[in-house]
């Protein structure tokens, strides 16, 4: 039965990592959150749903006042995702909050407001939501974002890193990258009791503790010792991810024998590569109160498990060049993407996506290899450098987006940090669009 369940298997992404499933399995994903940013992705939509719906957003929001006494919705804009367009919304600016730590009363400095953008790519509807973001050092997350983000066929894995999610992709860089979270869910055709769950969250600084550790601390086995049978207690690394294994078979109160298998990788701190994994499959699903028995023996459910589990591993992003590109020997395809810090792939001209004057150029010249720099952009200046000419420079993370193929011209560096008379460079990097 498993053979005949699995004789073909699709390839899912699930945040930064893959997933191989039976190809006849129904996927379903929750919203993904990230930067603080809940990111929705719903079907079914057309040009006139959707501007009914932000019509109706639109005025609700301007019938209701905000702490300052002031209507609620502060503006409406257009911005452009990758391929698509959006309309945000800008809505219910608070003041500071006062909190109390050891007893003393602490007073916020920073305001917070809401943020809502809707765009619509073919029939789905893209809507990321913030809510009680700090304004201004967060305010720019949900425009950051909407930059970045992509609509895709969930079947298509992409090869540019960032987060995947249902019918879309967030490219890197990304803001707060450490708040990243999202959830798959999968059922399988004829075998309605089983269900399966893939849920990754990027840890902060604490970390959980090992699958095994709690399963030792659990006292479910010694309450029923007659009802529950140990199929595996292990620990399991996949593919270069460390974590552990446990397997049940149970009886319920009814009688009906079912199955509980999960691994779990608790990740690292602060690392959205190594984030904290947990994969589950349950057999013996039936309605709420009513758990049926296993369509699935011990032996099957098993090599489910199995095909499934071992296909876990972290999406790589080395991207394959169609032979037709008409450069010589080119190791990446025209618009290929490459967040700050990772190794140039490709010898040629790649632009950056900073907002801002950027230095010099935004198109930039690179040799494969080398690490992708930050963009150097113009900041505000202030009064002093308005009256000698000069402005500020910062740093911040970019994507860069190969534009051309081509050697380095004579008597130009890929590199060149010169700087000219009055400019003040900034005594820190910042990640931050917003600077």
């Amino acid at each position: 039965m498993t053979q005949e369940m699995t004789p073909k298997m699709k390839t899912v992404c699930v945040g930064r990592f893959l997933i191989d499933l039976p190809e006849g399995a129904d996927v379903e994903f929750t919203p993904a959150r990230v930067a603080g940013v809940d990111v929705n992705v719903r079907p079914g939509y057309t040009d006139e749903k959707l501007k009914g719906e932000i019509a109706q957003r639109e005025q609700e929001l301007s019938q209701q006042e905000n702490d300052f006494g002031r209507p609620s919705l502060e503006k409406k804009i257009e911005a452009e995702a990758l391929n698509f367009k959006t309309t945000m919304m800008y809505y219910e600016r608070q003041k500071p909050i006062t909190w109390f730590e050891l007893g003393k009363k602490v007073s916020g400095t920073e305001e917070a407001i809401s943020i809502e953008a809707f765009g619509l790519y073919e029939s789905l509807l893209f809507h990321l939501k913030a809510e009680h973001l700090s304004s201004p050092k967060r305010e720019n997350n949900v425009l950051n974002l909407v930059k970045k983000i992509e609509a895709r066929s969930t079947g298509v894995i992409p090869t540019q890193p960032g987060f995947c999610m249902e019918n879309g992709m967030i490219h890197d860089p990304i803001p707060a990258g450490d708040d990243e979270s999202i959830a798959m869910f999968a059922s399988l055709k004829g075998h309605p009791d089983v269900a399966i769950r893939l849920h990754m969250i990027v840890n902060h600084d604490r970390i959980e503790e090992s699958l095994l550790v709690r399963d030792a601390n659990s006292d479910v086995k010694t309450q029923y010792p007659n009802r529950i049978k140990n199929l595996r207690r292990q620990h399991r690394p996949l593919n270069g991810i460390e974590g552990d294994e446990t397997a049940s078979k149970y009886k319920e109160d009814n009688g009906s024998s079912a199955h509980a298998f999960m691994w779990f990788a608790p990740g690292k701190a602060q690392d959205v590569l190594a984030p904290q994994l947990s994969l589950e499959l349950e057999t013996g699903i039936g309605r709420p109160g009513e758990p049926v028995n296993s369509s699935l023996s011990d032996g099957e459910v098993i090599e489910l498990w199995d095909r499934i589990t071992q296909s876990i591993r972290l999406r790589s992003t080395n991207a394959a060049v169609p032979s037709n590109t008409g450069a010589a020997n080119p190791k990446v395809a025209l618009g290929e993407l490459v967040a700050t810090g990772r190794r140039c792939p490709q010898t040629g001209y790649w632009q950056c996506d900073a907002s801002g004057a950027v230095e010099g150029s935004s198109k930039k010249f690179f040799q494969e290899g080398v690490a992708m720099p930050k963009a150097i952009v113009h900041g505000i200046p202030n009064i002093w450098q308005k009256i000698s000419g000069g402005f500020q420079l910062h740093h911040v993370s970019t994507l860069w987006k190969l534009v051309a193929y081509g050697v380095e011209p004579a008597g130009v560096s890929s590199t060149d940090g010169s700087q000219t008379p009055g400019q003040v460079r900034s005594t820190s990097d910042s990640d931050n669009h917003e600077t």
